[in-house]
């Protein structure tokens, strides 16, 4: 089925733009001047596009002509290795790659560093001047700091500088996505993919044991206990990347009491805090499952591309991941159980709760995930604008190319696979969409969250010394008056 990529785009803009991302706030150290909220605009003629697209150009700063005669390495630093054609850096690695054939005096380097240390990667940089020109980061709060040294650009106040208008190359809905996850008023972050997270089912071992997609979270429990019962793992989990655990927090919290829940005891808001009830009991059930190995054994040691070939090969019935694998299962050769025999549910809501079932179906943790960030210091010499403009204007098609939902404009129709196909209806039902759990925390509650997880999970740590903890590590950047 071949659908427009500017169709999706407002499907993106409607689902992101819902009062329950309004209903986060952008609170906070504010930035300077008033935010551009992401809203659509109306289309535009193609005349007036052309006289925007030569305004922009004429007030970029761009030094083509220095850049031709003196070389320049274009440095890059990312979680994830640029070779990987299901990386979310591949893109970016291809448009490198065609920028250098036209330019010969330009040149990059990839740096590959562990998602968890590239904070202080980049705090090192940034006392040595020297930031590289693109980085991947951990998005949301864990920004703010990187924000108080001055080492990023401002999208918001800048990013026209390269020669093309934000809104022109980043869809709406992604735009209000970035603007939620800030503490500030201005955008300091690019998106890099947007993603929806849920659960993945084999459907061709559901249709042989007579399985159905639970309705209510009860269900959910009963289906798992059935899945054990017949001898076979119900869900994969990645619990070495530690977020997988704390997910699953969140999820019952929040179709307890609402979408906003975690995202204001991370900051003490509203009169909310990890020591409320809600927490410990969501904490409870999480580790339950956990302890009554719905999640096998090992699970704290299990990486992500294991718990991916655990599903695929049969050896789990379901798994909770993001629609980011789509970049992986159009591959015939990788998803050998098939496009046809994967299927795809949110986590359902909880009988008796604040929020009703319909909602709780519409709920979903959508974000825009890892943040790119320009390096500040060597964006100001204008240097790389022609390059940057190359890049953002061609993202969109680049990522549609390998499977990547990207948050990116684009120019060209795409014919979706089953799975892409599953993302595309979803993200038209996520009416309240939220963010993952630590979102909105600071980095060192951020730290405690994912550093006890695991403790939780394996039943070393009660569910009330774990949300003691994190509402305690809180406390200290967050104070309550």
């Amino acid at each position: 089925m071949k659908r427009n990529k500017r169709v999706l785009a407002i499907w993106l803009a409607a689902a992101l733009g819902m009062s329950a991302l309004t209903g986060c706030g952008n609170e906070g150290a504010g930035g300077s001047g008033n935010p551009d909220t992401g809203g659509s605009a109306g289309e535009k003629t193609e005349a007036e596009t052309a006289a925007d697209t030569t305004d922009t150009a004429d007030s970029a700063e761009t030094t083509d002509t220095a850049a031709d005669e003196t070389p320049y390495t274009f440095k890059v630093i990312s979680e994830n290795s640029p070779d990987d054609p299901t990386s979310d850096v591949y893109a970016i690695k291809l448009a490198l790659d065609d920028y250098k054939k036209e330019h010969p005096n330009f040149d990059y380097e990839f740096e590959v560093v562990k998602k968890y240390d590239i904070a202080s990667k980049i705090a090192i940089l940034i006392s040595s001047n020297d930031v590289p020109d693109l980085f991947t980061y951990e998005d949301g709060t864990s920004l703010d700091a990187l924000i108080e040294r001055d080492a990023i650009v401002d999208i918001t106040e800048d990013f026209s500088r390269i020669g093309v208008e934000l809104e022109d190359v980043v869809l709406p809905g992604a735009i209000s996505s970035k603007h939620v996850l800030s503490n500030y008023e201005h955008m300091y972050s690019l998106p890099m993919q947007l993603t929806t997270n849920g659960v993945w089912y084999n459907k061709q071992m559901f249709a042989e044991h007579g399985w159905n997609v639970p309705t209510t979270w009860q269900e959910f429990q009963d289906l798992c206990a059935d899945i054990k019962e017949a001898g076979i793992q119900p869900l994969a989990c990645n619990g070495a990347d530690k977020w997988p655990i704390t997910r699953w927090i969140m999820l019952y919290a929040d179709r307890m009491e609402g979408e906003n829940v975690h995202l204001d005891a991370s900051q003490n808001k509203n009169g909310r805090s990890f020591r409320d009830p809600i927490f410990v009991e969501a904490a409870t059930e999480a580790q339950k499952m956990f302890q009554n190995g719905y999640f096998g054994e090992g699970f704290n040691t299990v990486e992500a591309s294991t718990q991916y070939q655990m599903f695929l090969t049969g050896q789990t019935a379901m798994m909770y991941s993001g629609s980011w694998l789509l970049a992986t299962w159009t591959d015939p050769e990788v998803n050998t159980l098939g496009e046809e025999n994967i299927g795809y549910f949110i986590p359902p809501g909880i009988e008796g709760s604040q929020i009703d079932m319909d909602h709780a179906s519409r709920m979903d943790d959508l974000s825009c995930a890892t943040a790119l960030c320009l390096g500040k210091e060597k964006f100001e010499t204008g240097r790389t604008h022609d390059f940057l403009r190359y890049l953002f204007t061609t993202l969109g098609d680049r990522q549609s190319e390998v499977g990547i939902m990207t948050p990116y404009v684009t120019t060209e129709e795409l014919e979706y696979s089953p799975t892409q196909q599953i993302i595309v209806d979803q993200l038209q039902e996520s009416l309240y969409p939220t963010l993952w759990f630590e979102a909105k925390m600071d980095s060192a509650s951020t730290d405690v969250a994912l550093e006890n997880a695991q403790l939780l999970a394996e039943g070393t740590m009660t569910p009330e010394e774990y949300c003691e903890r994190l509402a305690s590590s809180v406390d200290e950047s967050f104070p309550v008056e």
